[in-house]
């Protein structure tokens, strides 16, 4: 009989290959799960199973033999699954973009810093300023920052030409900045988009959308090409775009665009509406006559008052005329002169007639006029001359003669005209009391200037005429008298 062959030793011990010690350190078979050890506290758990096969039990009942099944695959130690690893998406999309090569990466630089050189050179700090300040979350701007915005993106002549004044104010604080890379579709459709950085060709018209552009080989590839301070899309429905040409671009190089979309800019016209609105109520219940106003009929006038704004010395009314406009002043001051026809000495001993204008009084904020001029095609008994800039809530004369008859009789009861019980005798005296004032303080001045000035001396002029020096030079060089 042939002798048996020993068993084969572990590397690790000296237990054989096949034993279950040695089980979990060989080397995987596909198909066969492997457990990494015993778990000898349930070993003792099936062990003490009452009604196991045993030398007092000579044969196992079926409880317990059912109960050993279920829980003798416990006594393996099993490994602990391993989830793979997520992939690493792309941070512009699902797709990761292959790796560009040397000679990628200096054509792009080069065509970005040639679409850079477009900037002028007074603009490239306000351009890093501005991207710096659209970065961050509108949230977390500052009110300075805000303003910096504003008159940034004012410079922009595209800007100048889509938006006004007042909304590019509150659109400063709700605007923000998007990066795009190379080769990407950026769409206009609802929004409004402003190139800050980096270059872009027209990819779709409106004719005939999705459809790239491809100019013609003799035509100059720059003139087709969107640079710094371009826009492109709208911010109107679809079907109201038949006005505007490109409304999306195909990105040259690596771009930054400031972003409007249409739901900031209708909340933002919502904004200025209901905030004007608010103003132009609360200007005209700040003047007396209309402060017991219904609520009803103050917002009738609200709605007929536009703003304006008149310089300084500009003539509002002329008397003897009929106002056509009827005015709210929100700042500024007005005013009130008086025609009186007064005598001028001339030089020879003559005597000549010349009409002269009386400040009698002033308006100022919260005062009205014009009211009863236009109800009742009256004359104006004064001229109002506009002492600052002023800004008026005005009511043109067709307005306030269209409303309704109720309207017009309530303005006519609570509405006063400016010096209607105003005398000939009191304007008199004001000239009298200003031409004694005014002749006053020319003969004030005169005495004080022969006072100072007696016997002709005059600090300055003459031999009174000297330099200062410090005081230890004047000590040892006194300056010479003449």
């Amino acid at each position: 009989m042939a002798a048996r062959a020993p068993a084969a030793v572990c590397s690790k011990d000296t237990a054989p290959l096949g034993s279950l010690a040695c089980r979990s350190c060989s080397a995987p078979t596909a198909g066969t799960n492997y457990f990494l050890g015993i778990d000898y506290e349930n070993v003792q758990k099936l062990c003490d199973i009452s009604g196991l096969r045993s030398r007092d039990n000579p044969q196992s009942t079926p409880e317990a033999h059912c109960k050993f099944l279920q829980q003798y695959r416990k006594i393996f130690i099993q490994p602990k699954p391993v989830l793979p690893k997520l992939p690493v998406l792309a941070s512009t999309g699902l797709i990761k973009r292959p790796k560009r090569n040397g000679s990628d990466k200096v054509a792009e630089s080069h065509l970005e810093k040639r679409y850079m050189d477009d900037i002028p050179r007074n603009l490239k700090e306000d351009v890093k300023t501005l991207s710096g300040i659209l970065s961050k979350n509108p949230y977390y701007r500052t009110r300075s920052e805000r303003l910096i915005t504003y008159k940034i993106l004012r410079l922009l002549p595209a800007i100048n030409k889509r938006f006004a004044d007042e909304e590019l104010k509150d659109l400063s604080a709700k605007i923000f900045l998007e990066s795009w890379e190379k080769s990407c579709i950026v769409y206009g459709y609802q929004s409004f988009y402003l190139i800050l950085r980096g270059c872009a060709k027209p990819y779709s018209l409106l004719d005939e959308p999705l459809r790239p552009i491809h100019p013609p080989p003799w035509l100059d590839p720059t003139l087709s090409m969107l640079s710094f301070g371009d826009s492109f899309g709208s911010l109107l429905p679809m079907m109201d775009n038949a006005g505007h040409k490109v409304l999306s671009i195909l990105t040259e190089s690596n771009c930054q665009l400031v972003k409007v979309s249409a739901g900031q800019f209708e909340n933002t016209k919502e904004e200025i509406i209901v905030r004007n609105f608010a103003m132009k109520e609360k200007v005209i219940q700040a003047c007396r006559n209309y402060q017991h106003w219904p609520k009803l009929s103050l917002r009738k006038l609200v709605q007929l008052i536009n703003w304006k704004k008149y310089p300084k010395d500009y003539v509002l009314v002329k008397e003897g005329e009929v106002s056509s406009i009827v005015g709210f002043i929100k700042s500024g001051q007005c005013y009130i002169f008086k025609d009186i026809e007064g005598l001028e000495k001339l030089p020879l001993g003559q005597v000549q007639s010349e009409v002269k204008h009386i400040i009698m009084g002033k308006l100022s904020e919260n005062q009205s006029f014009g009211e009863i001029s236009v109800l009742l095609r009256k004359p104006f008994t004064c001229t109002l001359i506009t002492a600052t800039e002023v800004e008026l809530g005005v009511i043109s004369e067709r307005d306030i003669l269209g409303l309704e008859e109720v309207y017009r009789m309530l303005i006519q009861q609570t509405s006063e005209p400016i010096m209607v019980h105003l005398t000939q005798e009191e304007v008199n005296n004001r000239y009298i009391s200003l031409q004694k004032e005014k002749q006053w303080k020319r003969f004030k001045n005169k005495v004080i200037k022969e006072t100072i000035f007696y016997r002709g001396i005059k600090p300055g002029v003459g031999k009174w005429n000297f330099t200062c020096s410090k005081k230890g030079n004047s000590k040892k060089n006194p300056s010479p008298s003449f």
